[in-house]
């Protein structure tokens, strides 16, 4: 094909493909103008029907697409003269009719700038009867020929498709013409040429033929939506699909009873979505979001449900793992209901697997239920061919005789047969298998025919109880793989009514299919058996999309079920509880929507307040929701978070006035006692009040101020806070002059002094309660004060107070100051000691907080001023005493530490070793035995701690010693004696050391995340435990290849016997086989060394241990008739070795083919597997492989007489399984 693919319009710089002629398209020809022109009177036309052009419609389009049907074809030749001549950019032909519902004409856009040489001609496509703004869509093959009318032999032809739409309404090809090319100069300089556009206009039953899919809506064409992918959810996407088209199961999962998972009866709509979701929930609402939505839903919450995270989103599962497992969770919900047993009703078959005798009456035989049946594909042509592999009978004889029991040795058959069939029949297809020759998962791409109908009743036992009924099944649904074993994509073909209509669910996408995409397009195909050269790039890319596209499940549905399967699902089975839910949750998304396209209108409003500060212990005023690093709502007082208000801008601010008042449970009149204050967001990262709102914004009595007006005042000090977000968030700190510490302090004092305070107010327990209640005992004796001006060059200063409180182990906000530049700091502690109620005498201690962990002691000589104090500056204190003679019970005795603590605090979640490792079992105790290592009595309640988990806040600056202490109290369990673990990623358990420097580990974790850390108790003190040895076994007593791997730890000193005394208790070694031990310790695969029983283990790692009688006596004793030979494994190449080094004995006069036999023993592999393997000596340069079939010729005793000759054996490293793209192995959460 020659030139470019292109539309002239908003697809004209789109290329589709390209030509031969490329090379002559210049970067000027791309800027061609779109606008048309009329044709020009050099031109001529003629037009002529489809009639007597028949042959040329074969000879230059293809065929039509499968099970698509010509509507129409015409043809029409557009004559032009002098075309070296044209100078405009763009020339149309005269429109011709093809069918009954579009026009046609021909484009041409000859070369109009320098440097240029191509003569682009394009179809353009005319919709006779839609109206403007109108959907429409014309597909059509066509074919563009240039020939000569005085030499019509001369011919220059291209044919393409296209579906012609609004958005795209010509197609053709830049450079069909170029006058650089010697083939077209003679075309171009005829004074006449001819241009002829065949078309052929398709009939698209589907609506999807040649669609590009970037205005596609899967609900409006089919009904019916997709579903989104989530990475690599491909696989999951398309069984769920499956599973929802099951109607009689989508109405059982309906049934499991959920209607106490969720509850509405949360402060935000983000809490709301955040509660856990079983799988059958999160199954209900897939199903019910299918069934109601306009657009693809997505997974998100199944796969959380299931406990995955975004790993395993990305991660490609065996479909028919997820597809048990899936089952069973549901199965496990539904029991103890009136449902129970409904999932076997509906998928599981029984089959009768079977031993028949042939000479006498005896059978042995058990029936088992089936969810699936897995049909080999290898080497099978179709669905009935696998059917009958499957129930081929396999002859027991000769060597292989069964014993019966009674009769003895008797010839037999050994068969599978089926008994039943379920409504619903799942054909899982083994498209991939395991090929131990190149040691992989593989893809089977053969050709393999499935059917729209099978009868399997040549299958069923025929004294089966219902053998005589009809067991015809319909094909409802064919899942489909596309690609290989590395990499692949999933979808399904699906018939969601009784009707014969299939559709095609690919992720988001949903679209109608003909027969042939169902059927012939997934049966995947043989291997070519010509060369793939002789064939065009179109016939090679079809031919490799085909081959690796194929069916890999199945379902059929029985025909006398059909109905029942997939009768409709209506409203009155959903449960009420799932649609008021999805309900809820789409108002709340278009309420968000709706805020979000109104942003711009409205400011976000915090308001941090002097209650709220009364209940904070942290960092500045409040919690800060966007530090991230310090924030976590488990941290904070309720009661201490910043109100928060979305207001209109062109509300007067007096609103917020009233807002405020309202959410205080304050009276209207109280906003008296308002003044706002803007915060800004310092260097250091603290929120800090910076400046009053000016006096003609603060004064309420402005109804005429808006909010927008504070929003812009407050952006004028852009250059002192953070910039403001697109929602326009103004922050500020409500000051109240009734709770400013003067105020209240000095009232409290005279009030004391008259006598005026109730007794029980002195005893008020905690301080914020006491505070409240001094505050409306002074605010009712005595005026309130006018509001002081703090303002730049004024004199005075606001200040914010907390305090230290040792003995509770907290810093706390107390209430603001006004104070004077000129004061000493110590002029607080007069106010503070009788707010407090602590003797007027009583020395304090002052510090400057700077923001998190950034604290500096004020020297209370000082004035506020030389300190450097002001607005919004916050100071925290505490008694001297408490400093200097702290309480040894506390852990946090200064008021460094605490806020220190408060910098560096994570959160854990402690919990016992759920699973103990082996290797460690004999040094760990379990609650009940916890007597011998405890320092305190322990009741029984105390035990049941052990079993229990707890959490706490802890400091990463800390050591493992105090963190065990902390535990250690907690399980009332001597520290010394727990060993602790950190959990990190996929919950690999970590051993925390006695050394371990937590900052190091967990430097900088956000607040917000917990860490979770187990703890199992030794037997012994962890010094102990962490100065012995681990040593790594494998136990080889079924084959070298066969090994079992175990840890264990013991002490240095110990010997093999001990190491074996503890491998007793994990694997089965006889009393009498024990002084048969032989054990060697292994080397890079390749070499060994073998030690005796009593040799040390601490200069082990790895030790191979194995019962060898043989061997045993020939190390002990000597022999001349065997010696022992050292061997290893490999693959291909002598130095890719792998798995275990082994000894061996070789035996005088023994021929090779026994050899050989006693290592197929000594290995422990397969028959299967065997037959594969390759043996050879080497002297790790060159492998002299044994093949040869004359073995009992060869003696390798004689053979191997140097040390430096090992035996060797090729295979592949089974221990792990490569290539495939199914691991890990799938869970699903309980």
């Amino acid at each position: 094909m020659n030139g470019l693919n292109r539309g002239t319009k908003d697809g004209y710089e789109q290329e589709i493909s390209s030509s031969d002629s490329s090379d002559f398209i210049t970067d000027d020809e791309k800027s061609l103008t779109s606008q048309p022109h009329p044709a020009q009177e050099t031109t001529g036309t003629r037009s002529q029907n489809s009639t007597g052009h028949q042959d040329v419609f074969q000879q230059y389009l293809d065929e039509p697409p499968r099970c698509y049907e010509i509507e129409a074809e015409g043809a029409n030749t557009w004559e032009i003269s002098g075309i070296t001549e044209l100078k405009d950019e763009k020339y149309a032909g005269p429109r011709f009719k093809v069918g009954e519902d579009f026009e046609f004409n021909l484009l041409l856009m000859p070369p109009t700038r320098k440097n240029t040489s191509a003569y682009s001609v394009y179809l353009e496509a005319h919709p006779l009867k839609a109206k403007e703004g109108e959907s429409w869509h014309c597909c059509v093959q066509f074919a563009i020929d240039a020939w000569l009318p005085s030499e019509p032999s001369v011919h220059k032809v291209n044919n393409s498709f296209y579906r012609f739409n609004p958005r795209i309404t010509d197609w053709g090809f830049v450079g069909l013409l170029n006058s650089r090319q010697a083939s077209d100069v003679k075309m171009l300089k005829a004074s006449s040429l001819n241009i002829t556009a065949y078309v052929r206009v398709i009939k698209d039953h589907t609506g999807v033929l040649w669609h590009d899919f970037l205005d596609y809506d899967s609900k409006k064409e089919t009904g019916y939506v997709g579903i989104t992918n989530q990475g690599a959810t491909c696989y999951l996407n398309s069984l769920l699909q499956s599973y929802f088209f099951t109607k009689v199961f989508r109405k059982k999962v309906y049934q499991i009873p959920t209607q106490d998972e969720i509850s509405f009866g949360y402060n935000s709509f983000q809490q709301y979505l955040e509660q856990p979701k079983s799988v059958s929930l999160s199954l209900q609402r897939i199903f019910y979001s299918l069934q109601t939505s306009d657009k693809p839903i997505d997974t998100l919450e199944l796969t959380h449900s299931f406990g995955w995270n975004s790993a395993d989103a990305f991660t490609q599962h065996d479909v028919q793992e997820l597809n048990r497992i899936l089952m069973d969770r549901l199965e496990s919900k539904m029991k103890n209901t009136e449902i129970e047993g409904c999932l076997n009703d509906i998928f599981v078959g029984k089959m009768k697997s079977f031993i028949r005798c042939i000479n006498v009456d005896y059978e042995s035989s058990r029936i088992e239920d089936f969810w699936d049946i897995q049909l080999n594909v290898k080497n099978l042509k179709n669905i009935r061919e696998s059917f009958e592999n499957y129930i081929e009978l396999e002859l027991l004889n000769g060597d292989n005789k069964y014993d019966a029991s009674g009769y003895g040795l008797q010839d037999a058959e050994k068969g599978v047969v089926f008994e039943s069939f379920p409504p619903v029949l799942h054909l899982q297809l083994k498209r991939f298998e395991y090929d131990f020759e190149y040691d992989q998962l593989v893809k089977i791409n053969d050709k393999y025919e499935f059917f729209d109908s099978i009868d399997l009743k040549p299958y069923l036992d025929k004294d089966a109880p219902n053998y005589d009924e009809d067991w015809e099944y319909k094909l409802q649904g064919v899942l489909v793989h596309q690609g290989d074993v590395s990499v692949g994509h999933y979808y399904a073909m699906i018939k969601p009514t009784p009707k014969d209509e299939w559709f095609r669910f690919e992720d988001d996408k949903v679209w109608r299919v003909t027969p042939y995409e169902v059927f012939e397009g997934n049966f995947g195909a043989d291997s070519l058996t010509i060369d793939p050269r002789k064939l065009t790039r179109e016939q090679q890319q079809d031919y490799h999309l085909k081959r690796h596209t194929s069916a890999y499940m199945l379902v059929y549905i029985r025909k006398t079920k059909f109905e029942e399967v997939l009768s409709e699902v209506t409203d009155a089975d959903v449960p009420s509880h799932i649609s008021k839910q999805i309900k809820y949750e789409q108002e709340e998304y278009e309420r968000l929507r709706k805020e979000q396209e109104e942003m711009h209108l409205y400011a976000n409003i915090k308001v941090y307040t002097n209650k709220g500060f009364l209940k904070y212990q942290g960092f500045d005023l409040g919690p800060n929701e966007e530090d991230r690093l310090n924030f976590s709502p488990d941290l904070f007082d309720p009661e201490s978070f910043s109100l928060k208000f979305r207001v209109l801008k062109s509300e007067p601010f007096s609103k917020v006035y009233d807002l405020v008042a309202q959410k205080l449970g304050y009276n209207v009149d109280k906003t008296k006692q308002f003044r706002f204050w803007s915060i800004v967001n310092r260097h250091n990262f603290a929120y800090r009040p910076y400046m009053p709102i000016p006096r003609h914004f603060d004064d309420p009595k402005n109804k005429d101020i808006t909010v927008n007006q504070v929003v812009k005042y407050n952006e004028s000090l852009m250059s002192k806070r953070r910039k403001t977000t697109q929602s326009s968030q103004l922050i500020l700190f409500l000051e109240e002059s009734s709770r400013e510490l003067k105020f209240v302090s000095n009232g409290i004092f005279e009030l004391t002094n008259k006598q005026k305070i109730p007794a029980p107010f002195f005893n008020l327990e905690p301080f914020d309660v006491k505070f409240e209640k001094a505050v409306e005992l002074v605010s009712s004796e005595f005026s309130l004060p006018k509001f002081e001006s703090v303002s730049d060059g004024s004199d005075k200063i606001m200040l914010f107070i907390k305090y230290f409180d040792q003995d509770k182990q907290s810093v706390k906000g107390i209430t603001h100051a006004i104070v004077p530049v000129e004061n000493q700091v110590e002029y607080l502690t007069e106010l503070l000691n009788n707010l407090m109620g602590f003797d007027i005498s009583t020395p304090l201690r002052f510090y400057e907080e700077f923001g998190p962990n950034q604290i500096q002691w004020l020297n209370p000589s000082k004035s506020f001023y030389k300190s450097e104090l002001g607005n919004g500056d916050i100071i925290c204190f505490t008694k001297a005493d408490s400093e200097v003679n702290p309480n040894p019970d506390r852990e946090l005795k200064t008021v460094e530490d605490i806020y220190d603590f408060m910098a560096n605090r994570c959160h854990f979640k402690i919990s016992p070793l759920v699973k103990i490792d082996e290797d460690e079992e004999e040094y760990v105790k379990i609650a009940e035995d916890m007597d011998p290592i405890d320092t305190k009595s322990r009741s029984d309640s105390s035990k049941s701690s052990l079993n229990k988990d707890f959490e706490l806040w802890f400091s990463t600056m800390s050591t493992y010693q105090a963190l065990a202490e902390k535990i250690g109290a907690h399980i009332r369990v001597d520290p010394d004696y727990l060993r602790l673990f950190i959990l990190g990623h996929s919950n690999q358990r970590i051993p925390l050391k006695r050394d371990t420097v937590f900052r190091r580990l967990i430097d900088k974790i956000p607040k917000s995340q917990t860490l979770e850390i187990q703890y199992e108790v030794l037997n012994v003190t962890l010094a102990e435990f962490e100065e012995m040895k681990l040593c790594h076994v494998s136990w080889v007593g079924q084959g070298i290849c066969r090994e079992q791997k175990h840890e264990f730890f013991l002490p240095r000193s110990s010997t093999i016997d001990d190491l074996i005394d503890r491998l007793q208790t994990k694997v089965n070694i006889k009393p009498q086989e024990r002084q048969n031990i032989v054990c060697w310790a292994p080397d890079r695969h390749v070499r060994l060394s073998v030690y005796p029983t009593e040799t040390t283990i601490d200069s082990f790692d790895h030790l191979v241990i194995g019962n060898f009688p043989n061997f045993k006596q020939v190390l002990e004793h000597g022999s001349k008739t065997s010696k022992l030979v050292t061997g290893f494994q490999f693959f291909g190449k002598v130095t890719n070795p792998h798995g275990l080094p082994f000894i061996f004995d070789l035996i005088k006069d023994e021929p090779l083919s026994k050899t050989k036999s006693r290592l197929h023993k000594l290995l422990g592999l397969s028959d299967k597997e065997f037959n594969s393997v390759r043996f050879g000596i080497t002297d790790f340069k060159d492998v002299e492989y044994l093949d040869s079939e004359d073995t009992d010729s060869i003696v390798l005793f004689d053979v191997l007489n140097s040390a430096d000759i090992q035996i060797c054996v090729d295979h592949p490293d089974r221990s792990v399984r490569k290539g495939s793209v199914f691991e890990p192995s799938i869970f699903i959460r309980e």
